[in-house]
């Protein structure tokens, strides 16, 4: 029986992006962060969630955009790849794969909907690369 993929749907900025569901371990409201000494510009602080310390970063701010001018949620990553969360604008819906489709062009792959266009960010790459940017 093949299992359907679903994907976190948010907003970053003026940009959509999607999340495959299992590589998110949780979404929460806005709390009050701890800071982190000599962290860039775009890592707000960090935050305890499951027992783990978690970096929050502004993902559009992390992107080269305006930081997040309306930021609502938190998106913690699956704790098990590191600790990271996003702080995003908003958290739209939960998409399933089937009435949905996955493209890709030079730019990157993105998630289809009836109503947007979303580029599919992985989670593993992502704390990858900002553990990297934070490292130097």
């Amino acid at each position: 029986m093949n299992e359907v993929r679903r994907f976190l749907l948010l907003q970053a900025g003026c940009q959509n992006y999607a999340l495959p569901l299992e590589q998110v371990s949780e979404v929460s409201e806005l709390r009050p962060l701890s800071p982190v000494p000599r962290a860039p510009v775009w890592c707000l602080g960090a935050v305890r969630s499951a027992g783990v310390v978690a970096a929050v970063v502004d993902l559009a701010w992390y992107i080269g955009a305006e930081p997040e001018q309306a930021p609502e949620k938190l998106v913690v990553l699956d704790l098990r790849l590191g600790g990271l969360a996003l702080q995003v604008g908003q958290v739209s819906s939960v998409a399933l794969e089937a009435p949905v489709r996955l493209e890709q062009d030079n730019q990157g792959v993105w998630l289809m909907t009836p109503d947007s266009k979303a580029e599919l960010l992985d989670a593993m790459e992502l704390v990858q690369e900002i553990s990297a940017a934070m490292a130097r």
